[in-house]
């Protein structure tokens, strides 16, 4: 299902450039760019004595994100923001548990605890089973996937006994996303307990070849003067947490321009890109990169979010990267 949200995406942006037609621009966070993205499935780990999930594919990940960031190149404008109501959160465990008395690994803090339900969002990576309920086992398979930032522990109890699961997400997730309460099974209904979800404190990994400054929302970069050349490059989601990517994705863009430069003989360059996690009703629901011709500074992080239908999508963990070797005037290079 995954395979099909990025290739739709992929579709509709390459069809919006043959046709002449104008491409949703996330700058905007507005109807015409969330209509325009399809409304990924939330996931989880599956029921069953499977003991892990498939490897998570970095490469796929980066070609889809380089697909897209080489689609697009176009302006945008500013978000708004209202207030909607917080969820309900699952029900709790009544009585002590292993949920309970779990040690939160270091490096991690507990998000929520002891619930009866898994965790399905769309940022679902794969999960592992273990062999006891100990945190600091799903802590150390978390560290060793690239861009997880949040996991959660749970057991199922199925016809076979009970089976102990870690469940690992590219963004943190909260109670409102522990929405697998089971299911019937050969007739015998599964069921989740002793649920609890974990978030990384590690801040985001610098980036090779670039600045990085942490930023209050996302950048809405503007021309600097009348004259100068629009800045917005584009953007590309991915299904990921690495901000590397959006590197990879903006050096790419770059190298694409230059193989396709305007009639004047000029190109454009990335020089500066912004990483966030938008966040649909609370829950983690899209990573985006933007893409920019020159850097901005945490005084144009001015979109917050933006309310639409009943939905209140908000903007988290945002990055402003600087490429540390500014290519041509103003991100103008001639070829």
């Amino acid at each position: 299902m995954k395979a099909v949200a990025i290739l739709t995406i992929m579709s509709l942006l390459q069809l919006s450039i043959v046709l002449g037609m104008p491409a949703a621009r996330p700058q905007d966070l507005t109807d015409e760019f969330f209509n325009g993205l399809p409304d990924p499935e939330p996931a989880g780990a599956p029921f069953g004595t499977e003991t892990s999930g498939p490897a998570v594919d970095r490469s796929s990940i980066i070609d889809a994100a380089v697909a897209q960031a080489t689609a697009l190149d176009s302006p945008g404008a500013d978000p708004a923001l209202t207030n909607n109501p917080d969820p309900t959160e699952p029900e709790k465990l009544r009585k002590r548990s292993p949920s309970s008395d779990a040690v939160t690994p270091s490096g991690y803090y507990l998000v929520f605890s002891s619930l009866n339900g898994a965790t399905q969002a769309p940022s679902y990576l794969t999960f592992k089973s273990i062999p006891t309920y100990d945190p600091s086992l799903c802590a150390a398979k978390c560290n060793s996937i690239s861009n997880c930032r949040f996991f959660n522990l749970y057991i199922e109890i199925n016809a076979n006994g009970q089976i102990i699961k870690c469940s690992f997400y590219s963004i943190r997730s909260t109670a409102s996303s522990a929405i697998n309460v089971g299911q019937w099974r050969n007739g015998f209904h599964v069921t989740i307990n002793n649920s609890n979800g974990y978030a990384k404190y590690q801040p985001y990994p610098p980036v090779d070849g670039f600045m990085v400054e942490t930023l209050g929302g996302a950048i809405n970069g503007r021309r600097l003067a009348p004259g100068d050349p629009d800045p917005y490059m584009g953007y590309t989601s991915i299904e990921a947490s690495d901000p590397s990517i959006c590197s990879i994705a903006c050096e790419k863009k770059t190298a694409y321009n230059s193989r396709h430069p305007s009639s004047e003989g000029t190109y454009r360059a990335c020089n500066f890109f912004n990483f966030y996690h938008l966040y649909k009703n609370g829950e983690g629901y899209r990573t985006i990169c933007s893409f920019y011709l020159i850097p901005f500074d945490s005084s144009y992080a001015t979109n917050h979010g933006y309310s639409s239908h009943g939905d209140r999508y908000t903007i988290a963990e945002s990055y402003g990267y600087t490429r540390i070797v500014q290519q041509g005037d103003g991100g103008i290079v001639a070829s």
